[in-house]
């Protein structure tokens, strides 16, 4: 390890020395054969990179001291940010003298504490890539978006239920679909109109009371 450059920083929480550093690169590679021919890297999943470090942290730095300044309470302080950013669940950047990582977790990290450090502290810390995608929105072209012979805007459907149980739908455009939907009256369906009135014995009931 050479010699180095800036203090170790987490989330922008500098460190007086890294005491040790491991970056670590897993692959899940398949056990059964492979067909000659076939490219060999379609099969192999590159698993998140993963980084392990030993910081060492105090109230009086003895390195980067011009930088880092001395004060009581800074281990305690350091802690407590720590401790938040592991609850906040968040990505974090950290930084070395010889590597800059994105988008990292923290997977683990403790605080020990022993009567020889009353000031100072030895805190593991474990890492681990989070890879992220970004999503993106194209625009249909007109060829896909109409329908019927007219050609006409499909728009969006949707339903509402209506007071009487009966369902209107409507598209995008705001017309109501008028021949699908049906409205029930206080006294039964409204196709009962001219069709009974006009026949003789709906005359007859009419005029016996037979339809009061």
């Amino acid at each position: 390890m050479g010699k180095a450059t800036q203090p170790v920083s987490i989330d922008g929480i500098e460190f007086d020395a890294l005491i040790e550093s491991t970056e670590g690169f897993e692959a899940e590679v398949p056990e059964y054969s492979i067909e000659t021919g076939f490219s060999v890297s379609d099969t192999i999943i590159l698993k998140p990179e993963t980084l392990n470090m030993t910081l060492f942290l105090s109230n009086r730095p003895v390195t980067w001291v011009q930088r880092l300044g001395a004060e009581e309470g800074r281990v305690e302080d350091v802690v407590k940010r720590l401790k938040e950013l592991y609850f906040k669940k968040q990505l974090i950047t950290v930084t070395t003298s010889s590597l800059t990582c994105t988008d990292m977790a923290i997977t683990s990290i403790s605080f020990p504490k022993n009567k020889e450090m009353l000031d100072a502290m030895e805190i593991p810390i474990s890492l681990k890539k989070v890879r992220t995608t970004e999503t993106k929105t194209t625009t249909i072209p007109d060829s896909y978006g109409k329908s019927g012979k007219t050609a006409a805007a499909a728009g969006t459907a949707s339903t509402s239920k209506g007071t009487g149980g009966a369902s209107s739908s409507s598209d995008s455009s705001g017309s109501s679909g008028s021949s699908a939907s049906s409205s029930g009256g206080s006294g039964g369906s409204s196709s009962s109109g001219s069709g009974k009135s006009g026949s003789i014995l709906y005359s007859l009931a009419n005029k016996v009371g037979l339809l009061k």
